[in-house]
């Protein structure tokens, strides 16, 4: 989400950690990179060896998780936008079979809508495999029109509209989720560290102050404060998000998102904690053990925390989730943040990986996610960031993922018959 900016799950932590997308900056709460970040526009957005032949089945056996894989394979291998593509059959997929698909079909919708909005000439994502605004409508319009509950129609709606390419390849895939803090409106002893917007004055792609500058005070009385939060900390892992649920004092609840970035690259925990002389058995490896070590040691907290010179302003967010590199909601355990700079927006993605869940036991993860987001922690042609929702279950799973895997992306009809052929 801008988050990111989209985690990502500190991968660059090195461990099973967020990075948000760093993901802050994952373009939507999930910390990475922003279609800013890479010189596009938000709004302008709305926001491939072998050549077996047709019907060939193979297997191939990863280190830790696709063990025994076998998919049936339609034709050659292409070679397109950077990646190895290789044709199968969706319903050899491990796990097709019995998947919710209306679930994934609901996430879907979600990207429709943004599309509905746009104009039908217009290049649908940066990658070339994104096609045109109109190649996703036609898909859209049959989606609307059915019924998320009934899975075996979502089921065939996928397979009858679009084709299915595994990308060649085992990637890495982290997860991140939409941060839950406490704060205030207004300030106080006990809320005190500002959430910023962005200042009137700053200027896409351009260099601003630094986190260090502006913790010590750049933007002070200015009226930029959105939010007073409690701790430095959990203003610091918001901004790794890029957005985030806020308790206020009050009672009440609001969403924040991703707004800007000052334009300084990002640099992680793990960078700036081992250039200190601490060692990760100090610190752990999850973003849970992260974050209760710099709330234990606030002094040093501080110093490693303004290592990172990347700031992320923020604004309120008044949709009802965690809003994604499209603008649109993001949707728990099926919105994944890419890399832009191969996979296209919008796309379904089967993902087969696992993660691990708090009391060490290993989840399976074959399912249908669609690319929401996208995030500066995020490279790689296989590479990508499960969003796992909010609260402190989503952060249970999220802290703990950095998980081998693979992924096949399904391309609309229209897009798929202008790929190149052998």
């Amino acid at each position: 989400m801008f988050r990111r900016t989209l985690t990502a799950a500190l991968f660059v932590m090195g461990a099973p950690v967020l990075l948000s997308c760093q993901a802050t900056e994952s373009v939507s709460a999930n910390a990475g990179s922003t279609f800013r970040d890479r010189g596009l526009s938000i709004n302008s957005i709305q926001t491939a060896a072998r050549t077996p032949s047709a019907g060939f089945s193979t297997s191939r056996t990863s280190a830790n998780l696709v063990s025994a894989r076998t998919v049936v394979r339609t034709g050659s291998d292409v070679e397109v936008a950077g990646l190895t593509l290789s044709p199968v059959q969706a319903q050899s997929l491990p796990g097709w079979t019995t998947e919710r698909h209306g679930d994934a079909l609901e996430a879907f919708l979600e990207s429709c809508v943004v599309l509905g909005q746009r104009d039908a000439n217009e290049q649908a994502s940066p990658s070339p495999l994104g096609g045109k605004v109109a190649d996703w409508r036609n898909v859209c319009a049959q989606a609307a029109s059915l019924g998320v509950d009934d899975h075996n129609r979502a089921k065939r709606f996928f397979e009858n509209n679009f084709k299915a390419f595994e990308v060649r390849g085992e990637g890495t895939f982290t997860g991140y989720y939409e941060a839950e803090i406490k704060g205030s409106r207004t300030k106080s002893r006990g809320f005190n560290w500002p959430l910023y917007t962005r200042p009137p004055e700053l200027a896409s792609n351009e260099a601003y102050f630094t986190r260090a500058e502006i913790e010590q005070g750049a933007l002070a009385n200015r009226g930029l404060e959105l939010l007073y939060i409690d701790n430095p900390v959990d203003v610091f892992m918001l901004q790794i998000q890029g957005s985030g649920v806020v308790k206020l004092d009050d009672g009440s609840t609001i969403r924040v998102g991703y707004a800007a970035n000052n334009g300084h690259p990002f640099i992680s925990l793990r960078e700036a904690l081992e250039s200190r002389g601490f060692d990760k058995s100090v610190y752990g490896a999850s973003i849970q053990s992260y974050t209760r070590w710099l709330k234990d040691h606030p002094r040093q907290a501080m110093d490693v925390m303004n290592a990172n010179p990347r700031f992320i302003f923020f604004t309120e967010n008044l949709r009802d989730g965690a809003i994604g590199a499209q603008g649109i909601k993001l949707t728990g355990e099926r919105s994944m943040a890419v890399d832009l700079d191969f996979m296209p927006l919008h796309v379904p993605l089967w993902l087969e990986t696992h993660a691990t869940a708090p009391n060490g036991s290993t989840r399976t993860i074959k399912r249908m996610m669609v690319a929401q987001d996208t995030g500066s922690a995020i490279n790689g042609r296989v590479r990508g960031d499960f969003f796992w929702g909010s609260g402190e279950g989503a952060l249970a799973m999220a802290g703990r993922m950095k998980s081998p895997g693979v992924y096949t992306m399904l391309l609309p009809n229209s897009i798929a018959a202008t790929l190149p052929t052998r």
